[in-house]
């Protein structure tokens, strides 16, 4: 998911796309860091992404309670795997001054994670709820618990240039993807559970079960001061920006964005 979101702002650096979805913690990261060509314009999905837990198949860890100063395999520094380690310690108050919660075993990709928690190389590590759970289900790893930031899932980001003389065609462009957010959710017992099937080949019951959790944006102009700050505070935690931090107003661009308490 770290690659991902890489991927996804080195191509609006290089003007190969215009606008980008990307995960919020990421986003915010990438302009505390000083990522200037883009800004966050928007809200695409206003629930937090569920995250994961688990462990090896045979591990002797069977819930959340045991992994304090335990090891955490993720893909990389600054990625949602790493950062989550942190929301994890803050929610369970693990966090002590110049001392890090987990011992973090980096291993760039998801396969390599799974091999690590059953090779007992790491004690657990955390993915996306969905994504993982057909490896919960065919016993691969192990399953115990699950989080969610104190953030929303996904942020839209448009690159300056088209901020600079787009603006309008850009407003336009989220109108179009409101309105297709909400016809999308409209026929969720129907024709969008068919067609996340149809490209992921997931089960439908897990589908069905994912629309209870999703939530797009109801105006997808609007940017959450709090979330903002909570996930500008939990990177500063985690080490991943350093201080100075920005404010949430200097993330966003107010041609199109509206910050919200």
């Amino acid at each position: 998911m770290g690659t991902l979101k890489k991927q996804m702002t080195s191509k609006l650096q290089d003007r190969s796309i215009d606008l980008a979805i990307a995960l919020t913690e990421g986003l915010v990261a990438g302009i505390s860091k000083g990522q200037d060509w883009y800004k966050i314009v928007g809200t695409y999905v206003d629930a937090p992404l569920c995250w994961a837990l688990s462990a090896g198949k045979k591990s002797e860890h069977d819930s959340i309670e045991t992994l304090r100063n335990s090891n955490c395999a993720i893909s990389r520094y600054g990625s949602g795997s790493h950062i989550m380690a942190y929301v994890l310690a803050d929610q369970r108050k693990w966090l002590e001054k110049d001392k890090k919660p987990f011992e973090f075993n980096v291993l760039n990709n998801f396969k390599a994670m799974r091999d690590a928690v059953n090779e007992k190389k790491s004690d657990y590590f955390m993915w996306e709820t969905f994504t993982t759970k057909p490896y919960h289900d065919s016993g691969e790893v192990k399953r115990i618990g699950q989080i969610t930031p104190p953030w929303p899932a996904f942020l839209f980001a448009a690159h300056t240039d088209l901020l600079a003389d787009k603006v309008k065609e850009l407003k336009n462009v989220l109108g179009a993807i409101q309105r297709a957010t909400t016809q999308f959710m409209e026929e969720k017992d129907g024709a969008s559970v068919e067609k996340v099937i149809e490209i992921l080949g997931y089960p439908k019951e897990d589908v069905s079960s994912w629309f209870e959790t999703v939530h797009y944006a109801p105006k997808h102009h609007q940017v959450s001061r709090n979330a903002i700050e909570v996930t500008l505070s939990t990177l500063l935690k985690a080490d991943v920006i350093n201080e100075p931090i920005k404010e949430p107003k200097d993330l966003c661009d107010f041609q199109i964005a509206e910050l919200i308490d």
